[in-house]
């Protein structure tokens, strides 16, 4: 039987690597990779994520901003950088709020 897909709602995908498959309604149109920048000296780390859209949250709503279609790859690495466990979650929106990140196009995105 074949899974029932709902976009409004968050979703999550693990298992070994390699074996992991996302159905391409959640990766289809991900325009967008984006750099959030933490803060080190709290114990953060940078991370990435991509997504389909983006924008100021709400008109005069400044430091906010609304992210949807959102697929980050939260997989569990070993001490070398190893993938040990592939896991990815899907979010139909990421708001964030006064943090620094950095968009960009993603590389499959990019015209060469």
């Amino acid at each position: 039987m074949e899974e029932k897909l709902d976009l409004s709602k968050q979703k999550e995908w693990e298992g070994k690597p390699g074996d992991v498959t996302i159905p391409e309604a959640y990766l289809k149109e991900l325009r967008h990779e984006v750099v959030v920048f933490t803060r080190k000296e709290r114990g953060g780390s940078d991370f990435t994520f991509r997504c389909r859209q983006y924008g100021q949250y709400a008109q005069g709503s400044y430091g906010q901003w609304r992210f949807s279609g959102v697929i980050i790859d939260t997989s569990k690495l070993n001490a070398k950088g190893d993938v040990e466990l592939a896991r990815f979650t899907y979010h139909p929106e990421v708001v964030l709020v006064n943090i620094g990140f950095m968009v960009i196009p993603a590389p499959e995105d990019v015209e060469t």
